[in-house]
Parts: structure tokens; sequence; C-alpha cells
């Protein structure tokens, strides 16, 4: 086994799942060991993104809170977070567009592994089944990935 392509793809599929099989024939590695370290790749950064946006949304949380109280204490407008925007529209749309099942098995496909882990804790985290169905997305957009990659180059 080639251990540097093996590698190569692991952290390839940290940064962008997407692409992270298309290397693979070109590192001489078995249609397996391609999906085997696309898989492992995706799901690292997945556990590490999805367990620790828990933090890093309690630290926005309180950074907002600081910002309202220093606002208020100078006498200014705080900022209203809760204004409707674009962007706040069309992240709603997406959730009540594709649902649980959508957003736990393709977020981390179409957008890069870590936002799609960031979005799918953001809105299901309360949910226990949330990290599995994220890492059942991983393994089948992984298998789909790889036999793409294979039949095609």
């Amino acid at each position: 086994m080639n251990w540097i392509g093996f590698w190569s793809i692991y952290f390839l599929a940290m940064i962008k799942f997407m692409v992270s099989t298309i290397p693979g024939q070109g590192f001489e590695l078995a249609f397996y060991q391609t999906w085997l370290a696309s898989f492992l790749g995706a799901s690292t950064a997945s556990a590490v993104f999805y367990f620790g946006s828990e933090v890093v949304m309690r630290i926005i949380h309180r950074r907002r809170i600081a910002k309202r109280e220093a606002a208020i204490a100078a006498g200014l407008q705080p900022i209203n977070y809760y204004k409707v925007t674009r962007t706040k529209k069309f992240i709603v749309q997406i959730k009540h567009r594709f649902g649980f099942y959508g957003i736990t098995l393709f977020a981390p496909l179409f957008f890069s592994v870590p936002i799609g882990s960031y979005v799918a804790a953001k809105f299901y985290g309360k949910y226990h089944t949330t990290f599995w169905f994220v890492l059942i997305g991983l393994a089948l957009n992984a298998f789909l990935l790889t036999l793409i990659s294979y039949a095609l180059f």
C-alpha cells in the first residue's frame, strides 16, 4: 500500500471531501483503500468540528451578551441579532427544504466537512442520532465518490 497516497487522501478529505477520491488511482491505491482514507479523514474532521461547535456557539453567545451590555452601558442602541437578513432567510430555507436527513447526509458533501458538521450541529445537535447520520452520510458519499472517480478516471 502507498502510505503517502493514503495519508494525502486522508488529509484532503478533512478539508474538501468532494474531490478527495480523485487522486486515488494516481497513487495506485485500491478502491477500498481510497474509500477508507477518504471516509476516515472526513470522519475525523467531522468529529472535531461537530463536537467542537458547541464550544464555539457558547463563545459566540457570551460575546453577544458582552457587546449588548457594553452598548447599553455606553448609552447606545444594542445590536439587534434577530434582524432578518438574506443570509438568515437562505439558511432557514435550506433547513426547511432539506430537513434533518438532507442536512445530516449531504451538508458535509456540498459544503466543506467542517462547515457541514457545524451546520448539522447547529440545527440538529440536540438529537442523539445526528452525528451517526453524518457518519452514515460520509460513508455513503465516500463510496459514491470513489466509485465515480474510479469509473471516470
